[in-house]
């Protein structure tokens, strides 16, 4: 019960599948997760991040929410997150080709590196657990809080200031209005990007049953099916995958299969080898 999203390398919806009573919710997670892995995967991934720009609007704004003059509204310098990325990984993570599913981007949002053992560093998505709460989580928020502070700003004022547009975001934009992560980031696991060859092509992500299934529904989904389709589309070729990475001494995850995932079936380790 599941829903699927497929995206292009900029982000651009090329279908999305429900299957019979998948969760609501998963429409909008599955289409996060695509755009997400699309995005890490890319090596302009690290040059789009610095185009965050909350723009002319930050002084009107602070006016509104009783800032000092000059002062930006959030503090929101997603660069920041780039320069720890680059010291936690390598000097050229996110503009070197390694594929990012969900899971691995999601090993990188954690208070902890890894996760689970306490006072160990956080991860360079993620703010440190002396400020961290599900509501300050690092990277995935603070892609989207100046938008939500224009919201507010918008009721506060009852109209009297204009509302943020349908895009999640101010990164650079293309078209009319969207962005390559226009309802933002995820960093739950179940997504990989889609490949042609060794070309990164796309975004795949699905939502709905528990994070194992769901990796592997995207995994085993893309490997199966491009084997059918016999066009050179699958996953990333092993040795891009950000699972050859380890940063900290500690090794990132690709996807996670469920060990005995099917039933009336013995078959085991389906993600195995492919």
């Amino acid at each position: 019960h599941v829903t699927v999203s497929v995206t292009d390398v900029d982000g651009n919806i090329l279908g999305i599948a429900r299957t019979n009573d998948g969760p609501i919710f998963g429409t909008d997670t599955s289409l996060q997760k695509a755009r997400t892995a699309a995005f890490f995967s890319s090596p302009t991934a690290a040059a789009y991040l610095t185009t965050y720009d909350f723009g002319a609007i930050t002084d009107t704004l602070g006016d509104i929410l009783n800032l000092p003059a000059g002062q930006n509204v959030t503090g929101v310098v997603l660069a920041d997150f780039l320069t720890a990325v680059r010291r936690f990984i390598a000097p050229d993570a996110l503009a070197n080709g390694i594929a990012f599913a969900d899971r691995s981007g999601g090993n990188l949002s954690r208070p902890f590196y890894p996760d689970g053992i306490d006072a160990r560093p956080n991860g360079p998505f993620s703010k440190p657990i002396d400020v961290w709460s599900p509501f300050n989580t690092g990277l995935q928020l603070d892609s989207v809080i100046d938008n939500i502070a224009q919201h507010i700003a918008f009721v506060d004022t009852a109209g009297g200031f204009d509302d943020t547009d349908a895009t999640c975001t101010y990164f650079d934009r293309f078209g009319t209005f969207l962005t390559r992560l226009a309802n933002g980031f995820q960093i739950f696991p179940g997504s990989v990007p889609i490949y042609r060859n060794r070309t990164l092509i796309g975004g795949l992500g699905v939502s709905g049953d528990g994070i194992d299934q769901d990796d592997m529904v995207s995994f085993l989904g893309l490997n199966d099916g491009g084997l059918a389709l016999g066009t050179g589309v699958g996953n990333a070729p092993p040795g891009r995958r950000a699972d050859t990475l380890t940063p900290r001494g500690v090794r990132l995850r690709y996807v996670n299969c469920p060990y005995k995932p099917f039933l009336e079936s013995d078959a085991q380790n389906v993600c195995h080898g492919k």
